[in-house]
């Protein structure tokens, strides 16, 4: 039982250490990286249907799944699920990342109001980046435990979770603090960037 412990809270610690080092290292490129106009991200923007990923972790559509699919069908409906999950995760993050990049560019901003919006652009996009990032790893760890049929596909609660408790909410907020930018700053840019995320 003791190494079990042990092993459980070097593992934990492990895990830790290196949440610590990925922000250490996000914000070290962070830093390196040049002020970001938006105008000169517009094409690097990736959009997001969050219906398709509203629909993928409703609980009522998983249930339907089940009682409507054999095993094997199911199976491969749940891959692909797995599979459009992981593609909108990483252009959440992909997007947050270019926001955070046009929030840091405006926070000496002279005008208070654009400085204060963007401070709260960057913050939105933490939590964005935070929450794919957790959703991000219990995926890859189920996607990787196909050993055990169904196993990563039934049990995702977890992600469900993350991704419709957490996520999909920060990700609205931070579409509506990039439109509340966008409008005071960048209004030429406005449509646009609304159509990219």
């Amino acid at each position: 039982m003791s190494n079990a412990m042990f092993a459980i809270w070097i593992g934990l610690s492990a895990g830790i250490l290196l949440l610590f080092l990925y922000a250490a290292f996000l914000n070290l490129r962070r830093r390196q990286a040049p002020d970001a106009e938006l105008g000169d991200l517009m094409n690097s923007f990736l959009p997001v249907n969050v219906d398709v990923l509203s629909e993928i972790v409703n609980p009522a559509q998983q249930r339907y799944l089940q009682e409507t699919f054999g095993r094997d069908e199911l199976l491969r409906i749940y891959r692909k699920q797995v599979s459009l999950t992981i593609e909108c995760l990483r252009r959440m993050s992909h997007n947050a990342a270019l926001l955070q990049q046009v929030g840091y560019a405006q926070l000496h901003s002279g005008n208070q109001l654009i400085a204060s919006l963007a401070q709260e652009m960057v913050d939105a996009g933490v939590h964005v980046r935070l929450y794919t990032f957790m959703a991000l790893i219990v995926l890859q760890v189920r996607s990787s435990l196909q050993v055990l049929p169904l196993f990563s596909a039934v049990n995702t609660a977890d992600v469900r979770g993350i991704v419709a408790s957490s996520l999909l909410p920060a990700y609205a907020l931070l579409k509506d603090k990039a439109d509340h930018l966008t409008c005071l700053k960048f209004s030429s840019l406005h449509e646009s960037l609304a159509q990219s995320l």
